[in-house]
């Protein structure tokens, strides 16, 4: 009798394990039973028996105490959670392969269905197994209420389990559309049971793996229920997570159910909360911890008067530097004042400069009219002087106009046409030095500042000319000549044009030279020095540069501007 009773396990628990069989009780027995041997063979000690129940029998065996386990979605876990449910692991779906986003609902009608938009469905037949299934109602009703879709102007029908009489009946014209779980329809048309071809989704979201008109839910939960040794729970986790079918895991660590309880919370399911037990709760905290409250309360009262304390240096500091910022503004005027009066002198300077080119033409033509007896030679010998006095005028007004306020706008300027314009103008001077001129333009149009491009030529050229004239009263046989070539210009990510004016008038003094390209008042080198300087600060303000240098023979004046923005 000894060896008899040897031969047997001893089986010390038998463990009740309740599964929600949406589908029915046959295929629910097959879908879970790795889960069930894994557990029967891991614990051989104890007996594992699964109940395939529909949702309602499933609630009503957890109110009676007649479950250990209990397998079910997401939403039915939360409603039960007052059964004193503790969540093991998360079931992996075969088609999503997770357990985070493995839940989804789909809306269903048939192919041959008039109904392509949801408007249409007021009035029609939609079927749903359940008013709390998850994918099978809830998930699309939330999608179709978000899309102003009243659900009480369809005529919901629910039908209760299985899940494929739902399926059939749309089929059958039984009802005009269904709220399916996402999946479901597929699965059926690979074991042969419907075909594809006579569905159609609505309110497509997603058509991989599995047409779906819902987001992506938490999946379903294996949990425990009531008071279970927290060893032989421990293990049961460890033996689930362990599990594999055809080398696909079938259990994976449990997720939050988030998403899930708000989704309850708007549709305003679940049991309400007790309010006097709620206020017994707290009073009874407030008996136990109310010395950390204190505390808490005291540390509390100190961050504040600290807040207020710094608010109120906060307050003084930003009055001070309310206080220096107007005193730095103050400095700024008057720094710009000084600088105002310190360009004034350099124009006043410049001016005088410039006036005198002009104020030399027309007593050269004054000169020339009075040695000349042809009426038509005194006669443009006037016009010549009349230009001048105008280009003196135009010379004052635009000294005006840049010591008191920004360069005017920017206009298209054909270069080369502003060069010969300017060469021409300079042409008795020109002559009477016998320099031989040399241009080499290149056609094109700078948006740019005409008045302030013609006034850095007219310096250039002038000062070449001076230079010719110096060293021709040093060498009577001396021959000049200026080259002035036009190009366009392109380095560095800058575009525009490039102006080069070359002598071989004998070249500059290098002090000149340095002291202009730190923008500083030149020494005036025989009349050179503030033609140059003006004739730099011009540049600058065209976003130019204008560099010197001095060659074998001369010098040459290099002037780059670019395009205005």
């Amino acid at each position: 009798m000894p060896l008899l009773l040897l031969s047997f396990p001893v089986i010390s628990q038998q463990y009740q394990v309740g599964f929600l069989a949406v589908r029915g009780e046959t295929h629910s027995q097959a879908h879970w039973a790795p889960t069930l041997a894994l557990l029967n063979a891991r614990f051989s000690e104890h007996e594992f028996v699964g109940r395939h129940l529909t949702q309602s029998q499933l609630d009503d065996a957890l109110k009676q105490q007649q479950l250990d386990f209990v397998v079910t979605n997401p939403v039915h876990f939360m409603l039960s959670h007052g059964q004193a449910l503790n969540w093991l692991a998360s079931y992996l779906d075969s088609h999503y392969g997770q357990a985070r986003a493995s839940v989804a609902g789909t809306l269903w009608v048939r192919a041959n269905s008039t109904i392509t938009e949801l408007e249409q469905l007021g009035g029609v037949t939609v079927g749903a197994v359940h008013e709390q299934a998850f994918g099978g109602f809830l998930l699309v009703a939330e999608q179709l209420r978000r899309r102003q879709i009243r659900l009480s102007e369809l005529k919901m029908t629910f039908q209760g389990y299985p899940l494929d009489n739902l399926a059939y009946a749309l089929r059958d014209g039984a009802v005009e559309a269904a709220i399916l779980p996402s999946c479901l329809l597929e699965d059926m048309v690979d074991e042969g049971l419907l075909k594809q071809e006579n569905f159609r989704a609505l309110m497509v979201q997603s058509s991989a793996p599995c047409v779906r008109s819902t987001p992506l839910y938490p999946g379903w939960s294996f949990a425990s229920v009531g008071n279970i040794e927290e060893s032989l729970l421990r293990e049961m986790t460890q033996a689930l997570l362990s599990l594999e079918v055809e080398a696909r895991a079938q259990w994976g660590a449990s997720v939050r159910l988030d998403e899930v309880a708000q989704l309850l919370s708007d549709w305003q399911l679940g049991p309400e909360p007790k309010p006097l037990a709620h206020w017994a709760l707290l009073q009874q905290f407030l008996e136990q911890h109310w010395p950390w409250l204190a505390g808490f309360i005291t540390l509390l009262l100190g961050h504040l008067l600290y807040h207020s304390r710094v608010a109120v240096l906060l307050h003084r500091r930003t009055k001070e530097c309310e206080r220096l910022y107007h005193q730095v503004q103050q400095k700024e005027q008057a720094l710009a004042q000084a600088r105002q009066r310190t360009l004034m002198g350099e124009m006043a300077t410049g001016l005088a400069h410039e006036l005198n080119q002009p104020l030399s033409a027309i007593q050269a033509y004054a000169q020339a009219g009075e040695l000349m007896q042809d009426p038509i030679k005194h006669q443009a010998a006037f016009s010549h002087i009349v230009a001048e006095t105008e280009r003196g005028a135009a010379i004052i007004r635009r000294f005006r106009q840049w010591a008191t306020q920004p360069l005017p706008s920017a206009d298209a300027v054909e270069l080369a046409e502003l060069c010969q314009e300017v060469i021409a103008r300079m042409r008795p001077r020109i002559e009477a030095l016998t320099v031989h001129v040399t241009l080499e333009l290149t056609s094109g149009t700078l948006l740019s500042i005409r008045p302030a491009i013609e006034q850095i030529l007219n310096n250039i050229l002038s000062n070449a000319l001076d230079a010719h004239e110096r060293r021709l009263q040093a060498t009577p046989t001396h021959k000049g000549w200026i080259t002035l070539t036009l190009s366009q210009y392109s380095a560095e990510q800058v575009t525009g044009w490039q102006l080069l004016i070359e002598d071989n008038a004998g070249g500059i003094d290098d002090s000149i030279i340095t002291t202009l390209q730190h923008n500083l008042p030149a020494s005036h080198y025989h009349g050179m020095g503030i033609g140059l300087l003006v004739s730099h600060r011009l540049a600058l303000r065209l976003q130019g540069q204008l560099s010197l240098s001095n060659t074998e023979q001369g010098t040459q004046a290099r002037l780059v501007i670019k395009e205005s923005e």
